[in-house]
């Protein structure tokens, strides 16, 4: 699912000129670090229901990480 989200926003990002993502303020975060700050989070093995907030208000790649992680414990 990561590599997904991370697919489809890189051929956003080169189908959609940089000057106009800027104008929208539209920064994307890496696969690499999401991944990184997925790691930053701490979840209790014994956890039966786990709450987060995406830092981001783009494509979920932060919130994907963390399933990628969740998805491995």
């Amino acid at each position: 699912m990561l590599n997904r989200v991370a697919e489809r926003t890189n051929k956003y990002i080169d189908s959609m000129p940089k000057k106009e993502r800027k104008k929208y303020g539209q920064f994307f975060t890496s696969k690499d670090t999401a991944r990184y700050m997925a790691g930053l989070y701490n979840i209790p093995v014994n956890q039966a229901k786990v709450s987060i907030l995406d830092a981001g208000a783009g494509s979920g790649i932060l919130s994907c990480a963390l399933i990628e992680k969740l998805e491995k414990m």
